[in-house]
């Protein structure tokens, strides 16, 4: 809104002092924290005063005179030696509110996906186990995220990386024929570093109920290791495809690193950095010049024994990346990848792409608490609260919700007593109240009065004189910014931040005003017009995070 208003003004401004157009791009509008000095604030004098050869103040006396013609401020203001403050109108809050009821849950999004195209890669999960609260916490990140690159205008590839190669899925393999054995042989031995948990017995059980005859036929035993390890891994990823669809997150790619392996793409990006002259040998290894792109030190991408590094599958998988043709890409990884970060961006900086084409948005650990204990959880003994599992207990909402309540390169604490509570100390309960409040409101009218605000009808803004009635109108105007704001930044939480304003600025107004006076019509549908702006906007904001738009508490 910000940039329209901009434009809106450069155009009005333009008319009298045409040297604007050529510092137009360095025009700021701020929102200036305290309401006395105005609504917006404008830098454009101070820009011009060189090229008029004025003082500024001068120059925003004359630029006062040329917008106070325009319907869209009700006053302006010249303050210190040359900023000028413009206080918004009744009118163009009208223009506001009718733009939110026409653009209903896309309020403020981009009309076309005409930016670029993008690929956010996130979750990706070892399908080793079923998904817990981490995944959890990045598969929101990374959805949500991804709901804001699109409400800027790109298209959104969202991709999982199945790690579906290497010692991992070796030890899932184990660990199931171990259980599997020991149904019938407790004492066969179960692998150290194996997987524990119930849901390797259920597997095995599984394969012993079905799969018994062929496993035991198998006379060498790594071929039934991996017959366990392929069935495992498939059987698994599929529950974590189920999950996160329960959860709202699906994916456009799921991209194999097996495949990546055996389709010869790493051999293909290793070929492609030698042609470019980064690769050497050195030891009996082969290496990757990666200091040439900022790295402290060069780095192997194939070992002294002819096999790859984990580095050489990811430069492989980057380079498939930038072949697609994006014009960035984001990774959604875990804080413990913070070190690594450096070298794969050196790695794909080698390809030719900007450094900023690769970004990566950054994980911290989730803390359960219970009566105010911490839950203690450990995935390699499987005893571990599951995402499934606290979805079940305090709803997808909730997760969704408190998941996002802190930046997520910051560590959280999950209290799940406050996200069960009914009240106004749960913030996803406060939120979502805000929205069925309304709806309340709506059917009461439709009862008490026959005037239904559910159909399309128009109000005259200007009765709106409460103070209250201002700020809501004026935070309404500039949510679009503050979403566009925190898309930009990667900072998808501020998404509570600004749902939880806009819901306490509604229930003080909902505390504190009548909506239904069927004595003053006139009144009410201009109320109840405001109440359905701030509806819709609700919903816009439900819907970057994936919250339900609930009508009844």
């Amino acid at each position: 809104m910000k940039e329209e208003i901009k434009e809106k003004i450069v155009e009005q401004i333009s008319k009298e002092i045409p040297e604007v157009e050529k510092i137009k791009d360095r025009i700021k509008i701020e929102i200036p924290k305290e309401d006395k000095f105005g609504d917006i604030a404008l830098n454009v004098a101070f820009l011009l005063a060189k090229p008029l050869k004025k003082k500024p103040v001068e120059i925003a006396g004359q630029i006062k005179e040329i917008l106070e013609k325009m319907e869209d401020f009700s006053k302006v203001e010249v303050a210190g030696a040359g900023f000028i403050n413009l206080f918004l109108s009744r009118s163009y809050y009208a223009s506001v509110l009718k733009r939110i009821l026409e653009e209903k849950d896309r309020y403020g999004a981009a009309k076309e996906l005409n930016r670029g195209r993008i690929n956010v890669e996130f979750v990706s999960a070892n399908p080793t186990g079923p998904l817990h609260l981490g995944h959890g916490r990045g598969a929101v990140v990374g959805n949500v995220q991804s709901n804001l690159y699109q409400y800027i205008g790109y298209k959104v590839e969202r991709e999982f990386y199945i790690n579906d190669a290497g010692n991992q899925i070796k030890k899932l393999g184990e660990s199931v024929y171990a259980r599997f054995r020991q149904i019938e042989d407790p004492t066969y031995p179960f692998p150290e570093d194996g997987y524990h948990g119930e849901y390797i017995k259920e597997i095995a059980e599984h394969l012993h109920r079905y799969e018994r005859e062929k496993l035991l036929s198998m006379v060498d035993e790594k071929q039934a290791i991996d017959f366990c390890a392929e069935f495992a891994k498939e059987l698994l990823l599929e529950r974590i495809k189920n999950d996160l669809k329960e959860f709202g997150v699906e994916f456009d790619i799921w991209f194999s690193e097996k495949k990546l392996y055996t389709s010869g793409k790493v051999d293909e990006a290793i070929q492609f950095l030698r042609e470019k002259g980064l690769i050497y040998e050195k030891d009996g290894a082969v290496w990757v010049k990666t200091t040439m792109y900022g790295d402290d030190k060069d780095r192997v991408i194939i070992k002294s024994d002819g096999t790859y590094t984990y580095f050489a599958g990811d430069i492989a998988y980057h380079y498939d990346k930038f072949k697609r043709g994006y014009d960035f890409i984001v990774n959604v990884w875990g804080a413990d990848h913070h070190g690594y970060f450096p070298r794969l961006r050196a790695a794909v900086m080698a390809f030719g792409v900007p450094e900023d084409w690769i970004r990566v948005i950054f994980i911290q650990l989730v803390k359960l608490f219970r009566n105010g204990q911490e839950v203690k959880m450990s995935k390699r003994s499987g005893s571990f609260v599951t995402l499934k599992e606290l979805i079940e207990e305090v709803g997808k909402d909730a997760v969704i919700y408190f998941f996002l309540t802190k930046d997520s390169n910051t560590h959280l604490n999950f209290d799940i007593d406050l996200a069960l509570k009914k009240s106004s100390e749960n913030p996803v309960y406060y939120v979502q109240y805000a929205h069925a409040r309304i709806c309340s409101v709506f059917r009461e009218t439709k009862e008490r009065t026959g005037f239904d605000p559910e159909q399309d009808f128009t109000a005259d803004i200007q009765l709106l004189k409460e103070e209250t009635e201002r700020v809501l109108m004026k935070y309404l105007s500039f949510i679009p910014d503050l979403i566009a704001d925190a898309a930009e930044k990667q900072q998808p939480h501020k998404l509570t931040q600004i749902t939880y304003q806009l819901a306490s600025e509604f229930h003080y107004y909902y505390n504190n005003f009548k909506f239904i006076t069927p004595d003053d019509e006139n009144l009410m549908k201009a109320r109840l017009y405001l109440l359905k702006a701030i509806r819709e906007a609700l919903r816009t904001l439900f819907r970057l995070m994936g919250i339900t738009p609930v009508e009844r508490m």
